[in-house]
C-alpha cells in the first residue's frame, strides 16, 4: 500500500484545522471490490450547517453535518496496476450513513471496472496499470450535496490515458441521489431545451465542428434523451453538465464538460424540487 497525502477542498473561508481527530482508526469497506483502503488523516472545512438526526450523529449533541473531509486512497490490484484516488466524506456522521456511501459508490465502482479491465487485458505489463482520480464538490448548501469524480486510467504502454467520469448529487433531507430528470417539471421540454443549450455550450468551448452531429460516435450522443445528460453537477449559477469519452466527439476531447446558466432554465427546473432554491 503506497502512502497517503493530505488533500484540501475548499468550501469556505474559516477553516477548522485539526478537527478530523475524530476520524482515527476509521475504515471505508470495499463491499466485494476486493481490497480495503486503510484510513486516512484529512483535514476538513467548515460547511453550512445541515441537522441530522441524532442517530445519525458522530458525536452527542452535535447533530450537523458540520464539514466536509478529502481522503486519498491508494493501493495495488492485484499484480497488474494500481490506485490513487481522492474521496469525500462528511464529518459529523458515520461512515455507513447513506450520504457517505453514496459518496464512496463511485469510486469504488470505477476501481473495481479498473480491476475488471486489467484481468481482461492479458497484455498488460505488471505494474504498469494506474488509475488515478480526484473528487470535485461543484456545490455543499443547506440542501444538497453536488461531486463530480474525473478519473484517468492508464495501461499497457499507452501513449495516453483514458478518462472517466462519475457524478453524484445527494439531497441532504433525504439522503437519496437526485437525477437530472428529478430537478425539472415532469412532462416539460426539458431535454430539448438542455440539449440545445450543451450543443450550443461545447462548440463555443471547442469550437465549430468539434461536436460531432446526431448518429456519429460509439456513444448516446447530444440526443434530447435523459440517459445523454445522466452525468451532471450544480453549483450556485449553473447546471454542469459532463460527458463520457467519444459521447459528443473525438477521443481527444477527454470527458468534455457544457454548463447552462439557471435563468435559461427558468419555466422548466421545478421550484419546489432539490434544485429550486437556485432559480433567480
Amino acid at each position: 500500500m503506497t502512502g497517503f497525502r493530505l488533500s484540501v477542498v475548499l468550501l469556505a473561508v474559516v477553516v477548522l484545522g485539526s478537527s478530523c481527530a475524530g476520524r482515527d482508526g476509521r475504515e471505508m469497506v470495499a463491499n466485494g471490490v476486493g481490497f480495503t483502503p486503510e484510513p486516512t488523516v484529512a483535514v476538513v472545512e467548515e460547511v453550512p450547517a445541515h441537522s441530522v438526526a441524532a442517530d445519525r450523529a458522530r458525536v452527542e449533541g452535535r447533530n450537523t453535518i458540520g464539514s466536509v473531509a478529502t481522503e486519498v486512497i491508494s493501493g495495488s490490484l492485484g499484480e497488474g496496476g494500481s490506485y490513487e484516488i481522492s474521496t469525500l466524506q462528511l464529518d459529523g456522521i458515520w461512515d455507513d450513513d447513506p450520504l457517505n456511501v453514496a459518496l464512496r459508490k463511485p469510486v469504488l465502482a470505477e476501481i473495481a471496472r479498473f480491476a475488471d479491465d486489467l484481468v481482461a487485458d492479458e497484455e498488460v505489463p505488471t505494474g504498469e496499470g494506474l488509475l488515478t482520480g480526484e473528487a470535485v464538490v461543484h456545490l455543499l448548501d443547506d440542501r444538497v450535496l453536488s461531486v463530480v469524480y474525473d478519473f484517468e486510467s492508464s495501461s499497457g504502454g499507452a501513449v495516453r490515458s483514458v478518462e472517466a467520469v462519475r457524478s453524484v448529487l445527494v439531497d441532504l433531507d433525504t439522503s437519496a441521489l437526485v437525477g437530472i430528470g428529478d430537478l425539472f417539471l415532469p412532462g416539460s421540454p426539458w431535454p430539448e431545451t438542455v440539449a440545445f443549450l450543451a450543443r450550443q455550450d461545447l462548440t463555443a468551448r471547442l469550437g465549430e465542428g468539434a461536436v460531432w452531429g446526431e448518429g456519429v460516435g460509439d456513444r448516446s450522443g447530444l440526443g434530447a434523451d435523459e440517459e445523454n445528460f445522466h452525468l451532471f453537477a450544480v453549483t450556485a449559477s449553473h447546471l454542469v453538465l459532463r460527458f463520457e469519452r467519444y459521447q459528443v466527439g473525438p477521443g481527444a476531447l477527454g470527458a468534455p464538460e457544457a454548463t447552462i446558466p439557471w435563468p435559461s432554465l427558468v419555466g422548466l427546473v421545478d421550484p419546489l424540487g432539490p434544485v429550486g432554491h437556485l432559480l433567480p
